[in-house]
């Protein structure tokens, strides 16, 4: 049996504080490009796992398999693109960066965390299963060991991390910041001139789909699709919410927080104008759907210690709400 150890955590939902042992001058885990400090509080919705925990099926939770050929486009997991992204915005400097959060020493902290975050997914469910087809299991991924020369893995070889020599402390998460069962932390809508607001397009929603997978649930998973009208040069994060009328009254339903990535130029293969993002919606939403209720999708950003929103504000268009990428 290969030996165990206590894994240590960099960024753990046991608070939402970046630990202590990541600062201190001279302290080679430090990284000066922070735009954090110590005494600077994540913000609770920005780790809540909930949405991911009750992702049943894989694709939803990780993401559907690398695109094939140019222009397809990627559709990234729900863990992905909220918690995982959020904290690599949050904390800025090279951590912010595609090409330099490596060099940051909390990056490794960070994804070790997210990798018990995968583990504690497979555990809170039986339904919670990873993909059994071989194109997903002998994925080859690419990397170099400790002195420089390439190595390669497949997919099949890194799921059991006691094959790899270690194991989780714990896979229990503090319910006062990652609650999978309540979301008592939700943000409230507060309007802001630098908002988003576009109206959901109900002529490309899936609104009939939508509708009948809530016939025993409270809750499902949807992909929210829409196009950049105007490209952000920075990653930029939002709290998304869906507002409407409900016999007279105004009801504004919080449905996640994200990071949307920049493009990094106009060819890219992994990031093209339209956006995929995997989000949980609420039994309420779905019978407005269904009414042809007028339904306003708000992208509303998030302040960022020592970042000024940028004063342009994001353009976006065409959203809907899909059940299913493959047939977009």
């Amino acid at each position: 049996m290969s030996p165990s150890w206590r894994c240590i955590i960099g960024i753990g939902p046991k608070s939402n504080f970046i630990p202590e042992h990541y600062w201190g001058e001279d302290n080679p885990l430090n990284n000066i490009t922070r735009l954090v400090s110590a005494t600077d509080e994540i913000p609770k919705d920005f780790i809540n796992v909930g949405a991911a925990f009750r992702a049943e099926k894989y694709k939803t939770f990780g993401g559907y398999p690398a695109i094939k050929k140019r222009g397809d486009s990627q559709l990234d997991g729900i863990a992905e693109q909220s918690f995982h992204n959020n904290i690599h915005n949050w904390i800025g400097g090279q951590m912010a960066t595609f090409t330099e959060s490596g060099f940051d020493p909390i990056f490794y902290g960070h994804h070790g965390n997210c990798d018990r975050i995968w583990e504690a997914w497979q555990n809170y469910s039986d339904k919670n299963v990873l993909p059994t087809e071989e194109e997903w299991l002998d994925k080859r991924l690419y990397a170099t060991d400790g002195n420089g020369r390439p190595v390669d893995f497949k997919i099949k070889e890194l799921l059991n991390t006691e094959d790899l020599g270690y194991r989780f402390n714990d896979l229990d998460l503090n319910p006062t910041f990652c609650n999978p069962y309540m979301e008592a932390d939700k943000p409230k809508r507060e309007a802001s001139k630098r908002d988003c607001v576009v109206p959901l397009n109900l002529r490309t929603s899936d609104g009939a789909d939508i509708y009948a997978e809530m016939e025993d649930k409270e809750r499902t998973h949807v992909i929210l699709h829409f196009e950049r009208a105007q490209l952000p040069y920075q990653p930029y994060c939002a709290r998304v919410f869906f507002e409407y009328d409900k016999e007279g009254e105004k009801q504004s339903k919080y449905t996640g927080t994200f990071t949307i990535l920049p493009i990094l130029d106009l060819d890219t293969v992994l990031l093209q104008n339209g956006v995929h993002l995997q989000i949980e919606i609420e039994r309420e939403l779905a019978e407005a759907i269904d009414a042809q209720k007028n339904i306003e999708v708000i992208f509303q950003p998030v302040p960022l210690p020592n970042r000024n929103i940028p004063d342009e504000i994001l353009k976006l268009e065409n959203i809907s709400l899909v059940t299913h990428y493959e047939n977009k």
